[in-house]
């Protein structure tokens, strides 16, 4: 059974919708993340603190992945890791089987 874009089947449907939500679904795991550990860090300066904040939200999925990989100190290393690279990975696999299922 042929593919196109007039007949897509059910798996195109199926991972275009993950490709769709997902970048979604990251932002609302990691944004409140971020700024629940910009929230923590007291060494931090208010100047910093808004800059962050600003990237954090106005940047959807980058913003905060940036910040919890480079600037957070409140949660331990190998957990950041595992959650951004993890988000990341997964998002990346969704848009390759996205793209493999227009073909």
């Amino acid at each position: 059974m042929e593919t196109t874009f007039a007949n897509p089947s059910f798996w195109t449907y199926f991972i275009g919708s993950y490709a769709y939500y997902l970048p979604f679904v990251l932002t609302m795991v990691w944004a409140p993340l971020a700024l629940f550990g910009l929230s923590k860090q007291k060494e931090t300066n208010t100047i910093k603190q808004i800059i962050w904040s600003l990237v954090i939200l106005v940047v959807p999925v980058i913003g905060p992945a940036v910040y919890l990989l480079v600037a957070d100190t409140e949660y331990e290393k190998k957990f950041k890791q595992i959650a951004v690279g993890g988000g990341l990975g997964v998002l990346l696999l969704v848009w390759v089987l996205s793209l493999i299922s227009h073909i």
